[in-house]
């Protein structure tokens, strides 16, 4: 790990639902990785909003 690495700076490189849940893959530029997830009861629904062109 370099030595000005301190704290990890997480970078979400995919994401997908799941019956549970939101599960995102992260990782750190020092190679660490993570998975998350984040239940489906802790957010609400998204709504979608339409651009005109």
């Amino acid at each position: 790990m370099d030595k000005e690495h301190i704290a990890h700076t997480w970078t979400t490189h995919s994401t997908h639902d799941t019956s549970e849940g939101l599960v995102g893959y992260q990782g750190c530029r020092c190679g660490a990785q993570r998975i998350v997830t984040v239940p489906t009861h802790t957010f609400a629904p998204v709504a979608e909003i339409a651009y005109r062109s």
